[in-house]
């Protein structure tokens, strides 16, 4: 599994957890967002780690999820700007294909 964080986000993450009181018992979830034919966006969550979930651990910090997304985490890219308070994140190959079609250009009749 590659998650790619960086050791900003790394940080800003793990003080995230230590804030639960129930922390022992939380992982990050990357939760992808629908976004229609759009490049996929994604969200962070704190959530406990059911029976079953897929757990892992990338610079410290445990990542959780259903086994049917664990693809997404596989490649992602996870970055905190400080200036923002805000965390990018981004998968440079997501692990669908597109069945979004190319629009086509109508010819204009009257020719």
């Amino acid at each position: 599994m590659d998650i790619q964080i960086s050791r900003q986000a790394a940080a800003r993450l793990t003080a995230i957890l230590m804030q639960e009181p129930d922390a022992d018992r939380l992982a990050v979830r990357v939760v992808p967002l629908t976004s229609g034919c759009s490049t996929p966006s994604f969200a962070l969550e704190l959530t406990e780690v059911n029976p079953g979930s897929y757990l892992t651990e990338a610079a410290g910090v445990p990542f959780t999820c259903p086994p049917a997304e664990k693809g997404w985490l596989d490649g992602i890219v996870i970055d905190w700007r400080k200036e923002t308070d805000s965390f990018s994140i981004y998968h440079p190959s997501p692990p669908f294909s597109t069945l979004c079609p190319i629009p086509s250009q109508k010819k204009e009749s009257g020719e």
